[in-house]
This record gives structure tokens, C-alpha cells and sequence, in this order.
């Protein structure tokens, strides 16, 4: 079993050295995110509802490390009674940040629920029929949302069920938590690169392809969000923070949309996702990326859409 982990070792030091990041910042800086996105999770709702959420995230996780054609590539490496040790070593080194931060918050029995369920989860594989397609409510031109909805769909049950218990235990937070869920999900559809093919095919010069690619998402955006955002509307007393709220997703996920052809067909770079992250962080910063990433995305298409009149 060693061989595996120090495959996956080196596969995520080769990912870090494409993107640019210096092995010595990569660690520290994935165990700080780490720690401020747990932070934030517990500071911004209520210790029982942060701790379902948070066992939701970890069990996530695994999920995704469950896929059918990953586990049938590990089975041909395995026998079948050092496969399942594997999976289930994996899975209890996954949890383990996990673990030690509901360890600093003392919640010591969701910490054996949780291990348990990733020894649960390390005997199922997940997959779905070849011949069956999961519906989605996109349609024309839906390249990021159809991906990404097929990818993520069961993310949003607990997002919508998490709006609902908003609304239930009258708690205002959490209904917003939802939303930022959500957008977050909504953001992530935009960190993968089609190919060039893909834009060339629009047919038009940058401008007119980045306003229609923004149409797109902000419509699609509408149709998910629009729940949560007239559930919040129930709050009275919070209907300008939920409008402010409301509008500074979608502020941030057309930003997403702009800065994925920053450096495009190739991932956004170290400096770009450091920006992005800082508009995140801070607000105000977004008058200033906004523009820094339209000039650079505008630039990016041209060569490819043989824009040369703007």
C-alpha cells in the first residue's frame, strides 16, 4: 500500500508545481484555508447546525474518492482483501483534519460517527448506470452548468434542506450560510477549462463573448438561487442584508466567469486565484480585480476568437 500513497504524494506535488506554487508555501497555505473555512463554518452558525454541516463536507469528500472508474483502476493494482484496507486507510486519513478540528471543538461523538462512516463508505462504490444521464434544467449552450450540476447534484438537497431549516429554527445565518454554499458550488463550475474549440465556436469578438457567457451564468444562477433568496425574504428584518447578500454572489460569480480566461485554455495562476481569493476576503478589493481580470481575460480571447478590432 505504500506505493499508492507516495504515488498520490508526488501526483499532488506535480499538481502544485504546475500551478506554480512553491512546495514549501503549498502545505502551509492548504492547512491554513483548511482552518479558515472550518472557522468559518462554526463562527457563522450555531454549534449544532455547524457540526452537521461540517460531517457533511468530510463525508463529501469521500464520495467523490468512491467513483467507480477510480476504485476499478485501484482494484487492478490490488487483491481484493488488501483493496478494502487501502480504501479504508485512505478514507481515515482524509477525515483525520477533520477529526482534529472537532477534537479543538469537543465534539467527541460525531468524531466516532465520523470515522465510522468512512469505513462505511470505503466498502461501496458509487456509480451510476451508463445509460442513464442525470436530468438537469440547463439548456443551450450549458457546457459549466450541466458539468457541473452532474457532478455536484447531491450537494444541493442539503443546500435547499439547510434554507429550510433556516426558515424552521428562525435563523437568519444559516439561511445565508445556504446561499454561500450555493454560489460557492455555482463558482467552482467555472474552474474547469474546455477547450479552445469550445469558445472559437461562439463566433464572436471577446466582449460579446464574455457578455453572453455572463448571461448564461447569471440565468442559470437565477433559476437555482431564486428558492433560498425568496425563503430569505421571510426574514423582515434582514430583507436589505439578504438583497446586499444576493447581489455580491452574483457579483463574485461573474467575476469567476471573467477571471477562468485569464490565462486560458490553461488553469488560472497562483497570482490570479491569490486575487480572486483577496476580492473574497475583501469586498472593497472587487472594484479593483474586476477590472484587472476583465483587461486580462479580454486580451486572453482575442488571439483565440481573431478579435482584432477592439
Amino acid at each position: 500500500m505504500r506505493w499508492y500513497f507516495q504515488l498520490q504524494v508526488k501526483m499532488l506535488n506535480r499538481h502544485f508545481k504546475d500551478f506554480g506554487v512553491p512546495l514549501l508555501i503549498a502545505y502551509p497555505l492548504i492547512t491554513f484555508l483548511f482552518i479558515l473555512f472550518s472557522s468559518i463554518i462554526f463562527n457563522m452558525l450555531e454549534i449544532q447546525y455547524a457540526i452537521y454541516v461540517y460531517f457533511f463536507c468530510a463525508l463529501s469528500v469521500l464520495i467523490k474518492l468512491s467513483e467507480k472508474k477510480r476504485n476499478h483502476f485501484l482494484k487492478l493494482g490490488c487483491i481484493k482483501r488488501k483493496f478494502y484496507k487501502l480504501r479504508a486507510l485512505e478514507n481515515v486519513l482524509i477525515l483525520t483534519p477533520f477529526v482534529c478540528y472537532l477534537i479543538f471543538k469537543g465534539a467527541y461523538l460525531f468524531i466516532l460517527l465520523l470515522y465510522i462512516s468512512g469505513l462505511l463508505l470505503s466498502r461501496f462504490i458509487i456509480s451510476t448506470p451508463s445509460n442513464f444521464v442525470i436530468p438537469t434544467p440547463f439548456w443551450r449552450k450549458p457546457f459549466e452548468f450541466s458539468v457541473g450540476f452532474r457532478k455536484t447534484f447531491y450537494v444541493y438537497p442539503f443546500i435547499y434542506w439547510l434554507t429550510y431549516k433556516s426558515i424552521e429554527v428562525d435563523n437568519f445565518n444559516l439561511g445565508v450560510f445556504s446561499m454561500i454554499v450555493l454560489f460557492l458550488t455555482l463558482i467552482s463550475y467555472y474552474t474547469k477549462m474546455e477547450k479552445e474549440y469550445y469558445v472559437w465556436i461562439f463566433n464572436k469578438k471577446a466582449k460579446e463573448f464574455l457578455v453572453e457567457k455572463i448571461k448564461i451564468g447569471v440565468m442559470y444562477a437565477l433559476l437555482l438561487s431564486a428558492p433560498i433568496f425568496i425563503a430569505l425574504l421571510s426574514f423582515k428584518d434582514y430583507i436589505a442584508i439578504t438583497v446586499v447578500y444576493f447581489l455580491l454572489c452574483f457579483i463574485y460569480l461573474i467575476q469567476a466567469i471573467i477571471a477562468k480566461y485569464v490565462d486560458f485554455p490553461k488553469q488560472i495562476n497562483l497570482p490570479s486565484s491569490m486575487i480572486y481569493t483577496l476580492s473574497l476576503a475583501f469586498p472593497f478589493f472587487i472594484l479593483f480585480t474586476f477590472q484587472y481580470f476583465y483587461k486580462k481575460s479580454i486580451q486572453k480571447l482575442k488571439s483565440i476568437l481573431n478579435d482584432k478590432n477592439q
